[in-house]
């Protein structure tokens, strides 16, 4: 079963377990999060993080129609969302999407940077989205960042 990635995180950044976080944090996304991780910030501050999501497709989905639709969900599914862009891109893993946009949470003003694909495994056909998020203020400064770590991205059993 191909049910989380392998990744090279940046110098300063650290994977997070479920247990670093507060309880019932992940209990809305289910089992869908495969892995999480984040830039530990000097100074508690809302920290640039990554979170990779695998969601399992239903036979009769069309995985690249699946693919193209998760843009607007994730637009959808945060109030106030502004998508950027969305455009398919080069590189590993193969058939990847990347989409940038920004949203307001709470008084922050936040970037994503998401990397899209959809994975055919022995066990299904699975959407991974991996979303790394930051302050719009820091984007410029871990943009290159979470390019490096894109690059890096493959699913791993």
């Amino acid at each position: 079963m191909r049910d989380t990635i392998n990744v090279q995180l940046a110098p300063g950044w650290q994977t997070i377990t479920p247990d670093d976080l507060p309880p019932g944090m992940l209990d809305a996304a289910g089992d869908t999060v495969r892995y999480a991780a984040a830039a530990v910030p000097a100074t508690p501050a809302y920290a640039p993080n990554l979170v990779a999501v695998r969601t399992t497709l239903d036979p009769d989905e069309n995985p690249e129609e699946t693919l193209f639709n998760s843009a607007r969900l994730m637009a959808d599914s945060i109030p106030g969302m502004r998508l950027i862009d969305e455009f398919p891109a080069a590189g590993t893993p193969e058939g990847r999407h990347l989409r940038s946009g920004i949203y307001i949470l709470d008084d922050q003003a936040l970037t994503v940077f998401q990397v899209a694909w959809v994975d055919h495994a022995d066990d299904g056909v699975h959407l991974w989205t991996v979303t790394f998020t930051c302050t719009t203020r820091e984007f410029g400064t871990v943009s290159e960042q979470f390019l490096a770590m894109s690059d890096t991205l493959e699913v791993a059993a």
